[in-house]
């Protein structure tokens, strides 16, 4: 199959590519890097969605990169709304095999204790509100017959990027420990598991939907930050207040002191097999020296 993708050079999405590609796909790159074969102009990706036969798009601006003024909110919104439409009419129009997109945990807002599944009510807050306008820039694909998937995202583990990417130098200093009050829920899921539930939805004709991105098991920040010190050994006992991460970061913030408790209820009913189901054991792989996992056949 010839996937056109985008967000191909990102933390996921390298990843993605280099798995379709060991799976005997064709990957077709649209990236804003000068010799491109696709990049981001109208005629350009016209043309990388007629050549392809199915699409992933998992391109957005990171919700981390500035704080969130009202014209980085509206970039937030742009880069995920304007692409995913602009992709989903390409695709009604040459009634690609699949159109699968992201979407992100977000959208549930803040929660409580209670489980949280796909058919679970939308949250309230800018997040939640930018997640289900995400998902609704989908919609001419799905209406034109074409078979579309959503996942919606949780904190994504693993090397070179995501969130151990900024908590492991803290953690390595010996100066890790929760968020806010570690109260709150934090749905996880490793980038193995992440990049696999993506191919499964894209090749697996009888996949539709919506679909949360999260391993079965989310826990609290609280058990989140101990995992983490466990795993590289280190104390996690330096709570980062509440007060403190808003000055740095503005609204985002909230993001990180409030949370989900998200269960992948569809992905489990579709036979989804998650290879790191516990943050024990996620993190517990995450944690062996490279030369270790590189030589393990399973990690691969």
């Amino acid at each position: 199959m010839k996937v056109l993708l985008t967000g191909a050079t990102g933390f996921v999405g390298s990843r993605l590519s280099r798995v379709l590609s060991k799976s005997g796909h064709t990957v077709l790159e649209v990236s804003r890097r000068p010799g491109a074969a696709y990049d981001w102009s109208d005629a350009s990706l016209a043309r990388g969605v007629r050549e392809s036969d199915a699409i992933v798009h998992l391109a957005g601006e990171n919700l981390f990169a500035k704080r969130w003024s009202a014209k980085q909110k509206q970039l937030l919104w742009s880069s995920r709304y304007d692409s995913t439409r602009k992709l989903a009419e390409l695709a009604a129009a040459r009634k690609s095999t699949a159109f699968v997109s992201t979407s992100a945990v977000g959208y549930y807002g803040a929660s409580d204790d209670t489980p949280l599944h796909e058919g679970s009510p939308r949250g309230a807050g800018f997040l939640a509100e930018l997640c289900a306008d995400w998902e609704a820039a989908t919609q001419a694909a799905a209406e034109a017959g074409v078979r579309t998937c959503t996942v919606r995202t949780g904190v994504v583990l693993g090397h070179g990027g995501g969130a151990l990417a900024k908590m492991l130098p803290i953690f390595k200093m010996g100066v890790g420990g929760r968020l806010g009050d570690g109260k709150q829920w934090v749905s996880w899921i490793h980038v193995d598991d992440l990049v696999a539930l993506y191919v499964r939805l894209l090749e697996e004709r009888k996949c539709n939907g919506l679909y949360n991105g999260t391993a079965p098991e989310p826990v609290t920040m609280n058990d989140f930050a101990r995992a983490i010190g466990r795993a590289w050994h280190r104390p996690a006992v330096f709570p980062t207040p509440a007060p403190m991460l808003r000055l740095a970061l503005g609204e985002v913030a909230d993001i990180l002191l409030t949370g989900q408790r998200v269960l992948p209820r569809r992905a489990l009913e579709a036979g989804f097999v998650f290879g790191h189901p516990t943050l024990a054991g996620a993190l517990g792989e995450l944690a062996r020296p490279a030369r270790e996992r590189q030589s393990d056949p399973s990690a691969r």
